[in-house]
């Protein structure tokens, strides 16, 4: 089921909630592509190293770089310019799309200065995985790699990655934003904002007691600067929700398998089908492998058969023994409950693959490991 994917889609992206080996598994993708000979960009927006740590590429920055050489040799890829790494910058992301929009370099600095544009590009909800459509959007239309990557920002909902562009949308074009910033008369020079507070509003003085009249001076040079660049960012998100819906587009879901989880692999595989946006496939990751002997009769023999611990007394094994099969049972009490998510899953979105990739003796913090993990993912 991977396989295919990274052979023939131009974008990959992997979304689901944090800690369950999201940027992982966007690394291992990537080290596959390059092994299959696609150029290959690997991008994530997470501030923490860790995907810089998974490809050993040290510090990443907001230009792409290629994965080192002695690293490629490593992860069994045979030509060093086919994998590349960046971190996506939120701010340049943002700027870029000012930058495009706004011509004047004064007006620029006004407006990267405005704390209202601030607060919008770096906490707005959603501003996040917005930032991160645009710098896809720009490195797809760019055309310079056969694949790109993304793992999306933890999220504690999936969906907030595939909404945000929409989100964003909403906030900067919605009726209060565009009264605030219509022109207040035939001279089309003063704005709504400006003409109430010449007027001594009421409404406007208890504003001011609330949030302060500094903030509304900043939310009036912010309006008045920004209507040149509200168009851009409306029609930006409109061609970032066409692109993340194209065919050459694919969602991959990263899962752990336990009940809330699949819960949430549910819904948001209800809501795609809904957008008509269809999900590629759900990777379940740390999947717990079948335990062997869990018998206490059976650990007794496998241990005296072996010569390591042939001069054990009786009282010795019985008790290792006894141990082991009680560490034995609970995991595989765990791998019985983890089998019966993954057939929910199965049964309830019988239409879409699901990848397993068992849990590694250690964590994937390796170039060798992060290849295995590659490989459990091509081999499903």
């Amino acid at each position: 089921m991977i396989r295919p994917l990274i052979e023939n889609k131009r974008i990959l992206v992997c979304v689901g909630p944090g800690g369950v080996g999201k940027t992982t598994t966007a690394a291992a993708l990537g080290v596959e592509a390059a092994r299959l000979g696609r150029k290959t960009l690997v991008c994530t927006i997470d501030p923490a190293p860790r995907l810089a740590d998974a490809l050993g590429v040290g510090t990443l920055g907001p230009e792409p770089r290629p994965v080192p050489e002695e690293a490629c040799r490593a992860l069994g890829i045979p030509a060093f310019d086919r994998l590349y790494a960046v971190r996506l910058d939120t701010a340049r992301a943002f700027a870029r799309l000012v930058d495009e929009q706004v011509a004047d370099p004064a007006m620029r600095r006004r407006i990267f200065d405005n704390p209202i544009y601030r607060q919008i590009t770096t906490t707005l909800t959603g501003s996040q995985e917005y930032a991160a459509t645009l710098a896809l959007y720009e490195l797809a239309r760019g055309g310079g790699y056969d694949l790109i990557v993304l793992d999306t920002p933890p999220t504690a909902n999936a969906l907030d990655f595939l909404d945000a562009p929409k989100r964003i949308s909403a906030a900067i074009g919605s009726p209060a934003i565009k009264w605030f910033a219509r022109p207040a008369g035939d001279s089309g020079k003063l704005f709504s904002l400006q003409r109430l507070r010449a007027g001594g509003a009421l409404v406007l003085r208890r504003m001011a007691k609330l949030v302060g009249s500094r903030f509304l001076d900043d939310l009036s040079a912010f309006l008045t600067d920004f209507q040149d660049v509200l168009a851009g960012f409306l029609d930006r998100a409109g061609a970032v929700d066409r692109l993340l819906r194209d065919a050459d587009t694919a969602f991959l879901l990263v899962l752990a398998p336990v009940v809330a989880a699949v819960d949430e692999a549910l819904y948001f595989h209800g809501r795609l089908r809904q957008a008509g946006v269809p999900l590629a496939g759900f990777i379940a990751n740390r999947v717990q492998p079948a335990p062997g002997l869990t018998d206490d009769v059976g650990l007794v023999e496998a241990l005296r058969a072996t010569p390591a611990y042939a001069d054990l007394s009786d009282a010795a094994i019985g008790d290792a023994a006894a141990r082991l099969g009680a560490l034995a049972r609970t995991l595989r009490a765990l791998h019985d409950s983890e089998g019966r998510e993954i057939a929910r899953l199965a049964e309830r979105a019988a239409e879409t693959a699901i990848t397993q990739v068992p849990l590694l003796d250690r964590d994937v913090d390796n170039l060798i490991e992060l290849r295995v993990v590659g490989e459990a993912l091509v081999a499903g």
